[in-house]
């Protein structure tokens, strides 16, 4: 998570991950919910196998889940994990979206960031140290994923979660390979603002009850992302918290996926457009912000 509207709003988080006690008790609270998501209409078989590329000298191990079909290319996605990390049992809920967002055609790559900076899970003064020392790592991934014989090098995307989604932002803000961000009950890194020159097109998910992130967050990130002149579309989950039931779950994977597969600005366009149509409750809230394209 990160610390954008101050500090305060995130010492709620240490009854999920502070102490270890609270470390083990939030990954048995997403253990609940990570079985695998449940796609409706075809779902693609997917490859799964176990990868690494280096950064900062050390191995970063990445949980590689593939749609299966030899010689051909896909739209990918970089995954990053939350500040719970990827060794406990909460990383199943992580791995469910990789394997769902394969399941619809995306090349999709959990990335151990962590590995890089030998964190295990992470407070606000260890990503306060670190924050910076991941994006690096994640530049890397996005290099290493480009190279890989599956992946069309043009249409690599971001997919963070919570601290994932807060490391997402800075690293798509500074690196103009990444083709598309989906920032999951995520916000804006304090200090980041400043390096936001230019930013990709954004897909932003929210819990309306999320008490860990709150709302507020997201639209400190809206703000600046709008005033950068970014495509961005903004969807929140009534009644969901921090961490989305399966059908919420769900329903975040199949509007992903289609944001990440949709190569031009028209066909994005209207990706965002039939993304807002989709069983949406006229009661929901909803603040979709399009921006002029220049």
């Amino acid at each position: 998570m990160g610390r954008d509207s101050g500090i305060g709003e995130r010492a709620r988080r240490q009854r999920e991950i502070y102490p270890a006690v609270g470390v083990v008790f939030g990954a048995l609270l997403l253990a609940g919910c990570a079985g695998r998501l449940h796609l409706a209409g075809h779902v693609q078989p997917v490859e799964e196998s176990s990868l690494s590329f280096t950064s900062l000298g050390r191995t970063i191990q990445v949980d590689a889940y593939v749609p299966e079909g030899k010689g051909q290319r896909h739209p990918a996605a970089i995954v990053l994990h939350g500040s719970g990390g990827m060794h406990l049992i909460g990383g199943q809920s992580t791995q469910r979206y990789a394997e769902a967002l394969a399941n619809r055609g995306i090349a999709t790559y959990v990335v151990h960031y962590f590995d890089g900076t030998g964190t295990f899970t992470a407070d606000d003064a260890l990503e306060a140290r670190e924050y910076w020392r991941w994006v690096r790592i994640v530049h890397d991934a996005v290099g290493w994923a480009r190279a890989r014989p599956e992946v069309r090098p043009s249409r690599v995307g971001l997919f963070g979660i919570s601290l994932g989604a807060y490391v997402a932002v800075g690293a798509a803000a500074t690196d103009p390979r990444v083709a598309r961000v989906v920032l999951m009950s995520g916000g804006l890194e304090p200090g980041t603002a400043d390096s936001v020159r230019r930013f990709p097109s954004a897909l932003l998910l929210h819990g309306t009850h999320d008490d860990v992130v709150p709302l507020a967050a997201e639209d400190t990130l809206a703000r600046l992302l709008t005033r950068h002149r970014t495509l961005v579309t903004r969807h929140q989950y009534p009644g969901e918290g921090h961490s989305f039931a399966d059908s919420a779950a769900v329903d975040a994977v199949e509007r992903s996926a289609r944001f990440l597969r949709d190569g031009t600005l028209e066909a994005l366009r209207e990706a965002l457009q039939r993304t807002e149509r989709l069983a949406v409750p006229h009661s929901a809230p909803r603040d979709t912000v399009r921006p002029r394209i220049p």
